[in-house]
């Protein structure tokens, strides 16, 4: 019961669950191994990725199909010997790597703790582990962007560089950023974070007072009725120029004009492409927390305050104001994953890409949202005994503490609600880190298993395994465990 009890608590509320995949789930070697024998003769702990075929393996890892079904008789990869029905309890902890009960040929995202196997679309890719969790697609880890929303459901699917012309010069803080967002102010089918008429419709006949585009209708972006410039200066010529009711100025990359037509000039608006709510105001008293009252108008909430909106900046909560500087925007996101390197995970994780993962809660704050994945601050270490958390796990908004801006947990939406109130209700989670140590799951040689220095495995011959983590080799590898015991760490 000890076990049960200390294992992370967002496992045990489901908080995760709609926490929709948005990162890439964890390879089938994350680190690309030479091949060589396996240390110590046991998996050393590789996850699978549910649509990974062939190619090279670590000793002793398997592969798996994202069905969440299995024929009882299926074999495994080798061929050797029968895999165990689905019905049946998990006998062996290497086939259960993520703890959640489901043996990998059973389990639609083996990569994630989701027992409940959770999966609106019904594609066979469970919700966590699904880039497009609402539409049965061809590919639903498909990415182009890197933004953690999979082509399919991102209204902004292109790589930020596709939306820039060389040689014409706007400002850095203008330009696209693709920070994950479905918010589509005129309903043309193009998201506000791209789109060169933030507030007038200029994609086909989608947009608002015409046919409202929903999530799953067909837009080719690149069409010739679509986002049209025939001047190529990155304004849309169907809003070039023209001043909405409430502007403070015309379309347009001046520091005057106001390019997303939402009453705050582009100099003054720390997101300049994604309108703020109107919210009159004669001081910031009167304006949400991290937010100032500019010409009689609340400004977006800045909570570190770097004259960077929350909802357009890729550390929300801690200061770089390098992301919207010449020069220096690439290098504050060398992986291009729109999470700023003041804020990644672990030093490492700066080049491996690992965006936020995306939820649908019914309370959220400034876009991010409204939960605390680790109520208790403890885990278990991987002997078993519970520990604290590292400070800098628990100072992270959404893991130790809620985001700045909620006064309560959210509770996960699920396919229970309509599609638009589930996009409607679209937040962004902390980056993958399932075992609370600190270390993205990308760059975690054990994603399963607390360990905050990331110790490589060195075996009885003292040969250093540097592919490999300590904690989820030899005597800790999987096979180690007891399954009655949930194959907990320790066990």
């Amino acid at each position: 019961m000890t076990h049960l009890l200390a294992r992370p608590p967002h496992r045990l509320l489901g908080c995760v669950l709609l926490a929709l995949g948005a990162c890439k789930p964890v390879a089938l070697d994350p680190f690309e191994t030479d091949g060589g024998t396996d240390p110590g003769g046991t998996d050393p702990g590789g996850t699978v990725d549910p649509g990974s075929t062939g190619g090279d393996t670590g000793p002793g890892e398997q592969t798996s199909s994202p069905s969440t079904t299995a024929d009882p008789a299926t074999t495994d990869t080798t061929g050797d010997e029968p895999l165990p029905s689905c019905e049946g309890p998990v006998t062996d902890c290497e086939l259960d790597i993520d703890g959640d009960g489901r043996m990998f040929h059973c389990d639609n995202a083996p990569d994630y703790f989701n027992p409940d196997q959770s999966d609106v679309d019904g594609d066979g890719f469970g919700d966590v582990a699904d880039l497009c969790p609402t539409l049965p697609v061809g590919h639903p880890k498909a990415d182009s962007d890197k933004d953690g929303i999979g082509n399919d459901c991102d209204l902004c699917a292109q790589a930020a560089a596709h939306y820039h012309i060389p040689g014409v010069p706007i400002p850095e803080r203008m330009k696209v950023r693709n920070i994950p967002s479905p918010v589509d102010s005129d309903r043309d089918g193009i998201g506000d974070v791209c789109d060169n008429c933030v507030r007038t419709p200029n994609c086909g006949d989608y947009g608002e007072g015409l046919d409202p585009f929903e999530l799953g209708d067909p837009v080719i972006s690149n069409s010739p009725d679509c986002q049209v410039d025939a001047d190529f200066d990155l304004v849309g010529d169907a809003c070039a120029g023209t001043i909405l009711p409430g502007a403070a100025g015309p379309v347009g990359f001046g520091l005057d004009d106001d390019f997303d037509q939402d009453g705050l000039a582009n100099g003054d608006d720390s997101c300049p492409r994604q309108p703020v709510p109107l919210q009159a105001c004669d001081d910031a008293a009167d304006c949400p927390a991290g937010s100032t009252c500019i010409h009689g108008q609340c400004g977006h909430v800045d909570t570190d305050a770097d004259d960077v909106g929350d909802i357009c900046d890729t550390c929300p909560f801690a200061q770089n104001p390098q992301q919207v500087q010449q020069g220096q925007s690439q290098e504050n996101d060398f992986d291009g994953d729109f999470v700023g390197m003041n804020c990644e995970t672990h030093s490492d994780g700066d080049e491996t890409p690992d965006p936020r993962p995306f939820g649908f809660y019914d309370l959220s704050a400034n876009g991010y949202c409204c939960v605390r994945l680790s109520a208790t601050g403890t885990t278990l270490d991987p002997d078993g005994n519970p520990v604290p958390l590292p400070a800098k796990v628990l100072a992270q908004p959404g893991v130790g503490a809620l985001p700045p801006g909620c006064a309560q947990e959210g509770q996960p939406l699920n396919g229970t609600v309509d599609l638009a109130t589930l996009w409607a209700s679209f937040c962004l989670m902390p980056q993958w880190d399932q075992d609370f140590d600190g270390i993205g799951d990308p760059v975690d040689l054990c994603p399963f298993s607390f360990d905050p220095d990331n110790t490589l495995y060195v075996d009885d011959q003292n040969m250093q395994w540097d592919n490999y983590g300590e904690y989820c080799s030899g005597e800790y590898a999987p096979d180690q465990r007891d399954p009655a015991l949930m194959c907990l760490p320790g066990t």
